[in-house]
């Protein structure tokens, strides 16, 4: 079977896991799709759909975690808080001027540090909970320095239903 999906050109044997790193596809980012998935048509044109996106969805992303920073009132303004905090305030300073080149970390604002994100995985799975199809997208300001993410859940309707942060 094949992935229907304008951006690339990707097989795949239904029933097994889709799992790419960015030196095998032609994405910038790790892919992933959970086994159970790639047996069902419907749900791989979902991915497919969703993938084609995956930059827009990021800056979607990216939006949201800054609305959460400006409302305290927010349910995810303590989590996107505490990671922009340990990343510009908790790391060493010389790991911090690698995560944001050209920039004083210091003199800059969690929103500001929000455009430093860069999509590092996209993928698929049945969420156990909802018991239905949903995407992950995993945010990191530089994986080759650090391993803590900002980890965004887009349902079948592109919306966000959950933002955390995970290591």
């Amino acid at each position: 079977m094949k992935l229907n999906c304008k951006r690339m050109d990707l097989p795949y044997t239904p029933g097994e896991e889709i799992f790419t790193f960015p030196e095998e596809s032609e994405l910038s980012f790790i892919f992933d799709v959970d086994e159970e998935l790639t047996d069902d048509p419907a749900a791989m044109d979902a991915v497919g759909e969703m993938l084609d996106k995956a930059e827009e969805l990021a800056e979607k992303a990216k939006a949201a975690i800054k609305e959460a920073l400006a409302d305290e009132n927010s349910s995810y303004h303590d989590v996107v808080t505490f990671f922009m905090q340990f990343h510009r305030d908790d790391v060493d300073p010389d790991i911090a001027a690698e995560l944001f080149p050209g920039t004083d970390p210091s003199m800059l604002s969690f929103a500001e540090m929000v455009d430093f994100l860069r999509l590092k995985r996209f993928g698929s799975l049945v969420d156990s909970e909802m018991n239905q199809q949903v995407f992950i997208m995993d945010l990191s300001f530089n994986p080759e320095i650090t391993d803590e993410l900002m980890v965004i859940y887009f349902d079948l309707n592109n919306e966000i239903f959950c933002i955390t942060h995970e290591s």
